[in-house]
């Protein structure tokens, strides 16, 4: 279900690259007409290689008629966390009916510190503040980023699930994640069947491009960050089944573990 995963595990890191002219590739900001999710809780395992490497429960609902909520933990585990720990959280608020981001907070726990980033959307800008404890030699400040039809990962994702994703289909967003803007591109490469262990699934299967904004609206092409391609169920849930990211020191991954769909 959830690209989330990977940057709040796995962030890539960037270097300049030549500007172009991307702002006229931006999808239309309006919805697709494919159905909203339902309400779920699903599990995930992330992994490095053939190395398991964290786990992620994520719970999507709609509290309210015109709201949707994503509630994310996530950690990492095994011989992982005993070189690298971290436990994080998300809470990410959506209007329903233009899908379009209201807030989100996200707690970052490390061994060390705990990193605390909050974003609050308007139609035109974000607002962000990112704070640590214990706090930085500087005190925090908040930052504003000034754009129409920002996204923020979850409302990318419905956004990107609500189109009609027949293979060829391309679509390209401005996302702000947690501290930049960046220009996320997917493509439909086509359809395929995937074994994962929640079953076999026919799959839609989807290329990743991400790149980054620089102060300057210079795009900036990751030189560690390569690619990544997702398979999401090609069936009325669209379910996000596996994801592989390839970066400099090699693939990592996010697979669905099991997933319960909340009757209200």
């Amino acid at each position: 279900m959830k690209w989330v995963l990977i940057f709040l595990l796995f962030s890539p890191f960037t270097a300049w690259c030549e500007p172009q002219d991307w702002q006229k590739t931006i999808s239309s900001p309006e919805p697709g007409n494919f159905p909203a999710p339902r309400a779920q809780k699903a599990t995930y395992r992330l992994g490095w290689s053939k190395l398991v490497a964290g786990e992620a429960e994520a719970s999507f609902t709609k509290p309210d008629t015109n709201v949707f909520q994503l509630q994310l933990k996530a950690r990492s585990i095994g011989l992982v966390r005993n070189l690298w720990k971290l436990d994080a959280s998300q809470n990410a608020l959506a209007k329903a009916s233009t899908l379009r981001p209201i807030s989100l907070k996200q707690v970052e726990i490390y061994s060390s510190k705990t990193v605390t980033t909050s974003l609050s959307f308007s139609d035109s800008d974000v607002t962000s503040l990112r704070t640590q404890n214990p706090p930085d030699a500087l005190p925090a400040v908040k930052q504003k980023f000034q754009f129409q039809n920002l996204y923020d990962l979850l409302t990318a994702l419905l956004y990107f699930r609500s189109q009609r994703l027949q293979p060829g289909d391309v679509s390209s967003l401005v996302v702000y994640p947690a501290n930049a803007p960046y220009l996320v591109t997917l493509r439909v490469v086509g359809r395929e069947s995937i074994q994962i262990k929640t079953g076999k699934y026919n799959a839609l299967k989807l290329e990743l491009n991400l790149q980054k904004i620089n102060s300057q609206f210079h795009l900036e092409q990751s030189k560690k960050f390569k690619q990544a391609t997702a398979w999401i169920s090609d069936d009325s849930d669209r379910l996000l089944l596996r994801e592989e990211v390839e970066i400099f020191v090699g693939s990592i991954w996010v697979e669905l573990q099991n997933v319960k769909f909340i009757v209200p």
